[in-house]
């Protein structure tokens, strides 16, 4: 038996009523032919005859040209399968409702499946740490329910999976609500794709509120820096982390920035970096404290700092925090915390500090005004233990 469907991707010459061509599958048997449309609607001057996809110059051309090839893979599929399994080859038909089929009918597929495959098929678009992001919060989702169909995604799904969140995880609202954001993120890729037809999202609000953050005082900063000074490390890596750390403190940077922060992002005493999470370039002056952890570089290393993964500077930092008599949970990004607060309570300007920590909105920083108005409040109360 041999495959006789053939196919290809054609441009309609009737437009639609926003004025774009929509794109259709038009498969051939034996002289006949048959269509079916795709998603894909664009400008006529946008379609390219000879590779049967959209052209670079449209601003949606990667998320068209997927569709078109998830389509092409799937027809492949379905008429290698017909040719491998069955005894009769497709009538077009046949080919067409199967591929309807296959294209709609998804209730009684892999939600989390899709989602990985669509990950591993487009890792190259997303930053290392936001796949690995993402990859982590599907291996949460399957936690909470190891089969995941799309047929499941709906509003109880999403109310459900966020109590078992903060009820059987204990996680923190903000800590739910940030991976309800990325299930929605999957949800909405799923919607584009045609495997969703309902957003589930539509009526679930996400909520956010101010979280904790801590931070070191200033009498707390001095103990570490003091640490650091003597100089009685028994491992080069917990110098190297407490290093950069404090580096932070006098800093702002975040540790995704410590990673890339390069010898010659320092000019003129001030650092000059382009942020990596929110891509804000940013203008810091060194102070003299914060020189003083500045590891001597070598010629052949542009990076500034030997930073080790988040788990084991953590780690590292809690094990010094414990040795020194702090009482307080020491992470990474205590430092930018510390730097915020402590700025803040010397009396630099809020705007300053604004400008400083790379805010895109000032509301973000006067989050550490009322930190810092809240341990004053708490530090007066010490007043009251006075004996008369």
């Amino acid at each position: 038996m041999s495959i006789q469907i053939s196919y290809r991707f054609v441009i309609k010459k009737e437009k639609n009523k926003q004025g774009l061509f929509p794109i259709y599958l038009r498969a051939f048997l034996k002289g006949k032919k048959i269509e079916t449309a795709t998603p894909v609607t664009i400008p006529f001057r946008d379609w390219s005859l000879r590779k049967q996809r959209v052209k670079n110059n449209n601003k949606n051309h990667e998320r068209y040209n997927m569709i078109l090839d998830a389509i092409d893979k799937k027809s492949i599929t379905l008429l290698v399968h017909n040719f491998i399994n069955e005894e009769f080859p497709l009538t077009l038909v046949q080919f067409k409702d199967r591929l309807l089929s296959i294209n709609h009918n998804s209730a009684g597929k892999s939600f989390t499946d899709y989602i990985l495959n669509y990950l591993e098929e487009n890792k190259v678009k997303f930053k290392v740490e936001t796949w690995f992001g993402y990859k982590s919060q599907i291996s949460k989702i399957l936690k909470f329910k190891k089969e995941i169909y799309f047929s499941d995604i709906n509003e109880k799904f999403i109310n459900d999976y966020r109590q078992y969140m903060l009820n059987t995880l204990s996680n923190n609202e903000n800590t739910a609500s940030k991976s309800l954001r990325v299930l929605r993120t999957f949800v909405n890729i799923s919607i584009r794709f045609g495997y969703i037809k309902d957003n589930p999202f539509q009526y679930t609000s996400i909520k956010k509120v101010d979280g904790k953050r801590d931070f070191l005082s200033i009498e707390e900063l001095n103990k570490l820096d003091e640490y650091y000074l003597n100089d009685n490390f028994s491992k080069t890596i917990d110098k190297e982390i407490l290093g950069y750390f404090l580096f932070a403190c006098y800093t702002g940077l975040r540790y995704s920035d410590l990673k890339t922060f390069s010898i010659n992002s320092i000019v003129n005493d001030s650092i000059h970096l382009r942020m990596h999470k929110t891509g804000y370039l940013v203008n810091i002056p060194l102070t003299k404290k914060a020189k003083i952890f500045i590891p001597k570089i070598s010629s052949d290393n542009d990076f500034v700092f030997r930073v080790y993964c988040n788990k084991v500077t953590n780690r590292v930092l809690k094990n010094i925090g414990i040795k020194i008599g702090l009482n307080k949970k020491i992470t990474c990004h205590v430092a930018r915390h510390t730097f915020a607060t402590v700025s803040i309570s010397l009396g630099i300007p809020i705007e300053v500090v604004s400008k400083l920590l790379g805010h895109t909105s000032i509301r973000t920083t006067q989050v550490y005004a009322k930190i810092v108005d809240t341990v004053k409040i708490k530090e007066m109360q010490k007043w009251d233990n006075l004996k008369n």
